[in-house]
């Protein structure tokens, strides 16, 4: 079994995902997280268990090893961290900057809420790191960096951000059809539209 699962609806199958329990994300408030996509699939055991797994997998000191031999083995030249998840301290944050940093070949990308760590310092050029808007930290976001936000619809959209295209009817897939976040681009600013089935129950509240 790969501990980085292959890519799903949205995201190619050449990509590497690495998924941990919505638990983990530190910044989470309590309106991302009762409407976290993630929270669907948590209610199948398997998923659950896999989850758990992997964030006790996090904790050993074999994580870092075992992760990059997978990497190499597979031959991936990208890596989902977290499509569910987040860092959810200084220390697995770090680890993935090993991996990262020993992956030279191969491109992280990643989308947090855990902006009260130490993000930037030591970050190697291939983890590519978007701090995500509606956490507890915004306060603490530098637009000077990556950043990305969910939004309704398209007449949110700001002037500098870049809408994924996942929504549009001839979308493939996510480093397929756009490559924009894993794109080498300074400062890039991207929304997403929330998935449709979430969007009236978060309008009423």
């Amino acid at each position: 079994m790969y501990l980085l699962k292959p890519g799903n609806h949205k995201l190619s199958r050449t990509i590497g995902i690495w998924n941990l329990p919505r638990t983990s994300c530190i910044g989470k408030t309590n309106k991302c997280y009762k409407y976290c996509y993630g929270k669907t699939f948590e209610r199948m055991n398997t998923v659950k268990h896999a989850r758990a797994f992997r964030y006790d997998l996090t904790q050993k000191q074999t994580f870092v090893d075992l992760i990059v031999l997978e990497i190499k083995y597979r031959e991936l030249n990208k890596v989902r961290i977290h499509e569910v998840g987040d860092f959810y301290d200084q220390t697995y944050l770090n680890k993935w900057k090993d991996i990262a940093r020993l992956c030279p070949n191969t491109d992280f990308l990643c989308y947090t809420k855990a902006l009260c760590l130490d993000l930037w310092n030591n970050k190697p050029y291939n983890l590519i790191i978007f701090q995500s808007y509606d956490g507890k930290y915004d306060e603490l976001i530098d637009e000077n960096k990556h950043t990305a936000r969910v939004i309704n619809d398209k007449s949110e959209l700001r002037d500098n951000e870049h809408l994924c295209p996942y929504n549009k009817s001839n979308f493939d897939k996510c480093g397929i059809t756009c490559k924009y976040c894993f794109l080498d681009i300074k400062d890039k600013h991207v929304a997403f539209i929330i998935h449709s089935k979430f969007r009236h129950k978060r309008n009423k509240k």
